[in-house]
């Protein structure tokens, strides 16, 4: 049994539920995510400004706290992906995954041997500055770290079913946006061809044991994609989350009678 409660939720078929986060950082985020009810919370490093230093302390406030923290990396070569694992981060989402070879490069970076070839640092943040035991640490560590792959471009559709069946991808998580993009169906995220796309990667994931997962951005996405067979969901974002928030509530109070007697 991992020690991590998500991918424990996952390999018994539950869903679960997070948000990603790309441009609120402070010292509170992690218990305010964790306050709101969220399984495990994403930091976006592809499209949004964080460096290596700001997630460093957002992974340990994390880990502190004990809420499932996971980083979309900006790609899956070079030092990115072992370095957020080194600082603490309890898994990783990697982009534009289009073939089972690019699939089991990440499970190689991300996994000690003999699962892959990551190195080995100690009393660092992913151990809580006191060394194990090499043996038991590395093999909890490969146990516990959540993988998920993103099948969000047609070479990558085309390639699902390899993709899923590399050893050692937990979940797949789709990017809708970039998959209509693909498709030639900017935005179109209700189109016949972008809906069965998703439905036959979700369909190729589960045959093959792995975890469907994807962006869902309102509430009526999120329960159709969980009909759907979706378990790894990630919900909205904290700046979608607050400006539709913000709108109706403030759409409300512009229209009570005492704001317009005011202006």
């Amino acid at each position: 049994m991992s020690e991590n409660p998500v991918k424990d939720a996952l390999s018994r078929g539950n869903a679960v539920v997070g948000t990603m986060l790309g441009e609120m950082a402070s010292p509170g985020t992690c218990r305010i995510v964790q306050e709101a009810g969220h399984d495990f919370v994403i930091f976006d490093t592809e499209h949004h400004w964080p460096g290596l230093e700001t997630v460093a302390w957002l992974l340990r406030t994390g880990r502190d706290i004990g809420l499932q923290v996971y980083v979309r990396a900006p790609g899956f070569r070079g030092q990115w992906p072992a370095r957020y694992l080194d600082l603490g981060c309890d898994g990783l989402i990697f982009p534009h995954v289009e073939s089972a070879e690019q699939a089991q490069e990440i499970v190689n970076q991300v996994k000690f041997p003999p699962d892959g070839n990551r190195g080995l640092g100690t009393s660092i943040a992913h151990d809580d500055y006191r060394a194990k035991p090499a043996e038991q640490f590395t093999r909890e560590r490969n146990r516990d770290t959540l993988v998920a792959v993103q099948i969000e471009t047609v070479k990558g559709l085309d390639n699902r079913a390899e993709i899923v069946s590399v050893e050692g991808v937990d979940a797949v998580f789709i990017g809708p946006n970039d998959l209509s993009l693909s498709l030639g169906l900017p935005g179109q995220l209700d189109h016949p061809k972008v809906v069965q796309a998703i439905e036959d990667i979700f369909s190729a994931s589960l045959d093959a044991g792995v975890a469907p997962g994807m962006h869902a951005f309102d509430v009526e996405m999120a329960v159709k994609y969980l009909d759907a067979g979706c378990r790894f969901l990630c919900f909205a974002s904290e700046v979608s989350l607050f400006v539709r928030g913000s709108q109706a509530a403030l759409g409300v109070i512009r229209e009570h009678e005492s704001f317009c007697e005011g202006l």
